[in-house]
Parts: C-alpha cells; structure tokens; sequence
C-alpha cells in the first residue's frame, strides 16, 4: 500500500510545504475556517479568558516583536472553551498534550479537550496578500501585515486597520500556482527523475494542463520512463475530453492557472463523509475514561425522558427529572447509552475529538498514511484499483474520517485492513512492512517501498497501538458507506460485527 519515498521526491514535498506551510493547520487543529462550537461568533473572550491582558496595538503603529521563548516550536492561538483562550508559542508537543508560552506565563492543554488551535501565520516584513476570517463569519481579502497574539493588522487602499484577537479569527496567505510551480521547479535538478515526474503529476492534480504536458513531454524526452509516458496519455486524454466539448473551445482557468480546460469533475471517488456522519462516528468512539466535551440540548433530555419514562434509569420523580437538566453531559451519554437510545445519539454534538480517533489523525492518517499511500501515485490516484484513499483536503475532517471508514470496512484475501483481535496482523501495518518482514506481504508493484523500517519503529508501534484503543467490541457505525474502488463497487464489503451500543 505505501508508496515510494525517495529523497528527492521528499525534497519536493518540502518544496511544496514551504510555500504553504503560512496557511498549513497544525496539530490539534481543526481545518475549517470557522469558530469551533461553544465560542459565539463575534463575543469577545469572558473575564475568564486565559489570554494576557496585553491591550492591541493602536491603528497606525507597529505591533513590538516578541521574541519566542527557548525552544519555540511554532506559534498558536488555543480555543480551549467560550471563555478561555490562549496564544503563544509552542515549546512542546507529545502524544496527548502540548505546551503553550507567552511571557512568563505556561499552559498545558490536553489535544482532545480544546476546541481549536489556530496556527497563527509568520507575515513577510513587506505584507503579503491574504484572507482573514472573522469570528462573526465574514472575510476580508487583503494585505496582511501582521497575525499577531492580540491583533490582526492589515491594509486596503493605503488604510491601516487593527482587528483585535476577539474579532479575527484565521488569517490565510494567498500562495499562488506560479510562485509554487515556479519554487517548484527550481528545486530540481534535470537529472532528478523521481522530482520531476512528481511535479509532472502534481501540476496534472492542479489541472494546469498546459505545464503539465511540457514537463512530462520534457522528462520523457531525458529519460522514456513508462510511469511517465503513462502520465502523458492521461493528461493528453483529460485534454483531449475539453477539445470534444459542444462549446468546442478551452475554458480559462483559475488565477494563476494555466488556460487549458479544467476537468469538470475528477474521474477518483468523491464521496465524503458530512460533518453529522462524522459526528456520530465520534459519538460512538467515546472513551468514558477519557471523555471529550460533549453537549447535549435541552430537547434532546425532554425527548429521552418522554422516550424511556417507563425505565428504571429515568427518575420518576419531577426534581429527579429535572435534575438530568443540570447533569454533566457526559452522564446523560453515558445514560444513553445503557438504555440504548440510539435514535437520539445524532443528537449529542461531541466537540473535540474522542482519544482513539485523535490517535489516528496524529499517529496514523498525518503521521504516514496521507503522505505514502493516499498520493496520486498510489491509492490515492487513478492507479489506486480497488483500495482507494482520498488525498485533497486531507486535514479535513471529512477526508479523515472518510478514509478511517475506508479502512475500517475494507477487507482484502478475507483479510481486514484493521484486525482488531491481532493488531499486527491489520493488512494495514502487514503492507507498510517490508516485504522480507511481512506475514502478509504489500504485493510486489513497482515503485512500491516500505513505510515502517528499522529507522522509525515508532510508527509501527504507535499504529498497533492506535488499533488497540479503538472501542471494543467493535460497534457498527450507523453511516451508510461503501468503501470506493477504481475497479469495482464491491469491493471491500464489511464484516458484521456485533453491536455494542
């Protein structure tokens, strides 16, 4: 399953992380542009706030530098509750917290129990262009000048304005197609056959057909390579489907984009998870010994108590009842739960990610799986056949639970990708071995390489122990999905497994 990784192909994945990492999100973060739940769009923090009492900068001055402290990773502004936030730098970050620093003052959060941690982006000294998000859910396109811990300072038409940290909410760098393919191409070297094809399949995802088709013909003409002449009569092939259109004339592209037709719908899968899908995955991968924050309405109670009056966990009384109005909401889950109300567990908003599934994202889906095996050139891509992982947008998640169900409900020589009885034993860790090594072997494709080696045991052992913190026995997630294959529908069909909630 992995895909191969060499260093040049890596060194183009950096080139590419630099001219994006302004705009990346990081760790713990949630991708979307908007306020987490539980912060009301536009209200300024509470007195509770962690945030120092450091007033904004005045319009028209220059927000004072402040020099991270010893051992600064990167820095954030943490959406831990409506009434507590925090900015600084990060100066440490393991499996389950992450420590934030802003003058003399630390705070420790755990990465399942804040709302949102907005990566706070480093701005040229000149400015450069970009979005900003308010809380209250507008935009504003400008030239950002500074995204700073209490401020967000920009200018349109020679006019300066300061946003308090209360107002903005995430500031986006514009990095155009030209200046990456541009970034892009100089870090090559001609004889770098891996990076250029890259870069060949890159501008084909990025549907810049034009410069797709001379740097392919080009690599072609160095070096005859079959995944290139293949690369070619794809691209050529998605050309050819433009110049067959009624209108009988090429489209113009985005900015930036070459004006070769866009394709107008990709040929890979597209069926996502929605955010409520996603959220009752969530529901159901509660770890009651690490609860994450939940919410439950006050409707939904009224609707549990009419549904289960007659139950002995429902008090009888009228001050009993009423009193499940106060309740921690993860007692009423858990009350839920053993009366097995599942007609009302899409009404529970769960609002930062249970334990296991934020094991996945860092230690799995981030960690390894995006980066080698849901690529174009892998399963991620038209060559994917009948195990296909999504790529674009995969911070998101939908594109990160999508492919947890890929993996959960897939099954391979009656083989499942997730043996939760034999970890080691998942298809999942088997083919990211090597070859030598494997139980269960990746077959034998060229190009393919190994991920887990003796360089970075680590993963290995964090995906194994992924699979062991997962919920048990194994529930059935009421999502109705099919696992997506390139050959056929059916594959990856999903073995019933008992119901446990």
């Amino acid at each position: 399953m992995p895909c191969p990784r060499t260093s040049t192909v890596a060194a183009l994945a950096a080139a590419l992380a630099s001219v994006a990492m302004m705009s990346a999100p990081c760790r713990g973060q949630s991708p979307a542009a908007e306020p987490p739940a539980g912060v009301t769009p536009g209200a300024p923090p509470s007195s509770g706030a962690l945030s120092p009492d450091a007033a904004p900068p005045a319009a028209g001055s220059q927000p004072a530098p402040e020099q991270p402290p010893e051992g600064a990773i990167r820095r954030v502004h943490v959406v831990e509750s409506r009434s507590r936030e925090f900015g600084g730098w990060v100066i440490a970050d393991d499996d389950t917290t992450f420590t934030v620093r802003r003058g003399e003052t630390s705070v420790t959060f755990e990465h399942g129990r804040v709302l949102n941690v907005i990566e706070l982006v480093d701005v040229p000294a000149s400015g450069a262009t970009g979005l900003i998000t308010m809380r209250d859910g507008t935009s504003v396109r400008a030239h950002i000048l500074d995204d700073g811990f209490d401020a967000v300072v920009y200018s349109i038409a020679g006019i300066r304005t300061v946003v308090p940290r209360d107002r903005a909410w995430q500031v986006m760098l514009d990095v155009g197609f030209d200046e990456r393919y541009r970034k892009l191409k100089a870090a090559l070297r001609d004889d770098d056959v891996d990076g250029r094809l890259a870069m060949c399949r890159w501008l084909f995802e990025q549907r810049a057909y034009d410069e797709a088709l001379t740097e392919t013909r080009a690599l072609i003409a160095t070096r005859p390579i079959d995944e290139a002449k293949r690369l070619l009569a794809a691209i050529e092939a998605q050309v050819a489907v433009f110049r067959s259109t009624p209108s009988g004339t090429a489209a113009t592209g985005g900015a930036g984009v070459s004006a070769t037709p866009r394709a107008p719908a990709s040929a890979l899968p597209d069926r996502l998870l929605t955010p409520s899908e996603v959220n009752l995955i969530r529901v159901y991968e509660i770890d009651f010994n690490r609860p994450p924050k939940v919410t439950i309405s006050a409707d939904a109670i009224k609707e549990l108590i009419a549904a289960h009056a007659s139950s002995d966990l429902i008090p009888e009384s009228e001050s009993g009842r009423t009193r499940l109005f106060t309740q921690d909401p993860i007692e009423l889950v858990k009350l839920m739960f053993d009366l097995r109300a599942r007609d009302l567990y899409d009404r529970i908003q769960v609002d930062t990610e249970p334990h296991a599934l934020n094991m996945f994202r860092t230690k799995v889906h981030n960690a390894w799986l995006l980066g080698n095996c849901a690529t174009s050139r892998c399963h991620g891509g038209l060559d994917g056949g009948n195990f296909f992982l999504h790529a674009r947008n995969g911070n998101s998640d939908s594109v990160r639970y999508t492919n947890l169900l890929i993996l959960l409900e897939s099954r391979f020589d009656d083989r499942p990708m997730v043996d939760f009885d034999q970890p080691h034993d998942s298809l999942l860790v088997q083919h990211a071995l090597p070859r030598s090594s494997a139980r269960f072997p990746h077959p034998d494709v060229p190009g393919w390489k190994p991920v887990f080696d003796r360089t970075n045991e680590r993963l290995m052992a964090d995906c194994e122990r992924w699979i062991a913190t997962m919920h048990r026995p194994r529930p059935e997630y009421p999502v109705d999905f099919d696992p997506p294959s390139l050959r056929s529908p059916d594959a990856g069909d999903l073995k019933d497994v008992p119901e446990s909630r």
